[in-house]
């Protein structure tokens, strides 16, 4: 299962801020996150928080669905997103991962390095 690395393929599209008007992660909130990865074609839902917490839909190693939450934060002065999925210690997937960081507007479809050197087709849509 490679639940930190799907995540971590649209991650980037949030961050926190004091001002809502300056919340780069305003165009997320009630909106759909779809992440693909060009290395092993999984692909995941992620739905993010304002609370600085989300929630993934993803598909395991068997092809089973699987959903799990999580927590992100920005660091670089907002320039990078990290996520924290809520795994067991030793699960495949587990840790904090970060991905660069931008804004988004929902329709708009773009492609991400994450810090594993793995590259995701990431879109926003509208709607949860």
């Amino acid at each position: 299962m490679r639940f930190r690395t799907i995540a971590l393929g649209c991650a980037f599209v949030v961050a926190s801020s004091a001002a809502y008007a300056d919340d780069l992660m305003a165009n997320t909130y009630g909106n759909t996150v779809m992440t693909k990865s060009h290395k092993t074609g999984a692909s995941a839902t992620l739905l993010f928080n304002q609370d600085m917490t989300y929630t993934a839909r993803a598909m395991d190693a068997k092809g089973q669905p699987v959903s799990y939450g999580g927590a992100w934060m920005t660091k670089d002065g907002g320039n990078t997103i990290c996520l924290t999925p809520k795994l067991p210690p030793n699960a495949p997937g587990a840790g904090t991962s970060c991905s660069p960081l931008s804004k988004h507007n929902v329709g708009d479809s773009w492609s991400v390095t994450n810090d594993q050197g793995e590259t995701f087709d990431v879109s926003l849509s509208a709607g949860r």
